[in-house]
């Protein structure tokens, strides 16, 4: 009988066969970790039990983890998926294990030049304004802030924004930028 732990195995066999990088191994085991928690006796002992009640584990982790996001969890789900898919293709025979051709995926960085951070909200307002040509954008203010290199903010409000809100919108600004 194949048991979860079989999962983690497989895992660490696959890195020792360079079938996957190590990053992308511990982001599965991650997965796996997460899900084992909820598992059962029967479940833990057998993966068949685990495919077949892999939706109600799913939402018992989705309601013992609530400081997780949705988005956080649905991705922890696609890896056991994988897992699971991996599994099951090349992990029961060692010979399909040495057959395996992952695809590999290389990514590049991205390259640009935010915006500095220590500009103020209304200069980037008015270097943004002259820069919008959507029509859509045009009746809006666009702002985009530099959070760290590679990342940036963007906030869009209407042009026709009452001074309160106004007010609200530049002290988020203020506080995002303190912080």
């Amino acid at each position: 009988m194949k048991k979860f732990q079989q999962l983690f195995d497989f895992i660490d066999a696959a890195v020792k066969n360079r079938k996957y990088p190590e990053s992308t191994a511990q982001g599965l085991k991650a997965a796996l970790k997460i899900f084992q928690e909820q598992l059962n006796e029967d479940e833990a002992n057998s993966l068949d039990k685990f495919k077949e009640n892999l939706d109600q584990i799913y939402q018992s982790v989705v309601a013992k983890n609530p400081n997780f996001n949705f988005s956080s969890l649905a991705t922890y789900k696609s890896r056991v998926n994988k897992v699971l898919g991996d599994y099951e293709l090349y992990g029961i025979d060692p010979t399909k294990m040495v057959n395996w051709k992952p695809k590999l995926i290389i990514r590049s960085k991205k390259q640009g030049t935010p915006k500095s951070i220590s500009t103020s909200t209304e200069e980037q307002i008015a270097s943004t304004e002259s820069s919008l040509t959507s029509p859509v954008l045009n009746d809006m203010h666009r702002m985009d802030l530099s959070l760290r290199p590679g990342v940036k903010f963007t906030i869009i409000v209407p042009r026709d924004i009452t001074q309160a809100e106004a007010q609200i919108v530049k002290s988020l600004i203020d506080n995002l930028i303190q912080k």
